[in-house]
């Protein structure tokens, strides 16, 4: 069944649909809701309120032409409404002291890769990142982020070349820096 259909079964009083699309979209919406703010518990909170969110919607009748961009949607803008608290800025901290022990397995080597990535990620602005992270974290194609984001097709195409060339330069800068 469709995530729309789902969403239609709840505006009619079914609470057992938005289960099911609580049950799918978990676990991808946390990932991408992580790499935005990297705090686990906060993450947590942002996933809940999110879920609130569609579930007040449905309830109120409401389902969108596409479930899976208006939920990064809902997600993407309660994470920016966090960002303009003035203490969410003094909350953002990154670890940035990973170091490896010379003993490192493949399997580390390609989590100190990932974690780096990561890092360079966080180093792009929140436009980039977002539009990177749900192209290539959250495999969405460019229509559903631009219904998601409430850009055009061209600004989402714009947004991840440039998010590619500058975290490029990110990577490269920090290459030189490695040594």
């Amino acid at each position: 069944m469709q995530d729309e259909e789902y969403m239609r079964q709840l505006s009619l009083g079914i609470d057992s649909a938005f289960d099911i699309l609580v049950f799918r979209y978990h676990k991808p919406l946390f990932g991408y809701v992580y790499r935005l703010l990297n705090d686990e518990k906060l993450t947590e909170d942002i996933v809940q309120e999110t879920f609130l969110k569609i579930y007040q919607q449905g309830q109120k009748g409401f389902v969108p032409d596409q479930y899976k961009p208006w939920m990064y949607k809902i997600a993407t803008n309660t994470c920016k409404d966090y960002w303009r608290k003035p203490t969410s800025r003094l909350e953002y901290v990154t670890d940035k002291d990973i170091e490896g022990t010379g003993q490192v397995h493949h399997i580390i080597d390609h989590q100190l890769e990932r974690q780096w990535m990561v890092e360079s990620l966080n180093q792009l602005s929140i436009d980039y990142r977002t539009v990177l992270y749900l192209r290539f974290y959250q495999d969405l194609k460019y229509s559903e982020i631009a219904l998601a984001l409430d850009l055009s097709i061209n600004t989402v195409k714009t947004r991840i070349a440039r998010g590619l060339k500058l975290l490029e330069n990110i990577l490269i800068a920090d290459e030189r820096e490695r040594g």
